[in-house]
């Protein structure tokens, strides 16, 4: 009897440990999409934002808004959740963030069509690194085809977005917070 017992146990925390380890790809993700949820209505603002939150844009588009750009909502969204500042760490621009090999950039590339809730998703022309190609980042929602994000200084407000309608096309490549 109190070998069955402790077989019962010892199968429960196995089984718990599994289940664990099976969330653990999207959890960072997810918890990454709810902060940059909590920005809802924030307004744009053109290099705006960091490990604090948002901030007055940058020039030459210095209007005197406080809010965040696309990068700078992703990173912030990153730093609150995990700590790491990609700020510092020069990945704070789309392009930057998006170029960078796996080994300096710390987190894992997949390609798109394995996108999860959380993931940084972007856009740009042919996607080439090497130039202002990769120009816009948002952070992937739960259905896959809507990503969060700082649209642009004309919508001014952190929101929900579709993907189809945005106005380029994803890139190949997502980057999974892990």
């Amino acid at each position: 009897m109190k070998f069955l017992a402790t077989a019962a146990l010892f199968a429960t925390l196995a089984s718990a440990r599994i289940l664990r380890a099976k969330n653990t790809t999207s959890t960072v993700g997810q918890e990454i999409l709810a902060k940059a949820m909590t920005a809802s209505g924030t307004p744009y603002a053109w290099g705006g934002g960091d490990c604090e939150g948002p901030t007055d844009d940058q020039p030459p588009y210095d209007y005197g808004d406080i809010g965040y750009d696309c990068s700078g909502l992703v990173c912030w969204a990153v730093c609150q959740v995990t700590g790491r500042d990609l700020f510092t760490e020069g990945l704070r621009v789309t392009s930057s963030m998006y170029c960078a090999d796996e080994a300096t950039l710390g987190y894992k590339k997949y390609p798109y069509e394995e996108r999860l809730p959380g993931d940084a998703v972007f856009f740009g022309g042919a996607c080439e690194c090497g130039g202002s190609d990769v120009h816009h980042v948002g952070i992937m929602m739960d259905s896959g085809d809507r990503m969060w994000n700082a649209p642009n200084d004309r919508v001014n407000a952190v929101q929900e977005n579709s993907i189809e309608g945005f106005s380029d096309t994803p890139c190949p490549y997502v980057i999974r917070f892990t």
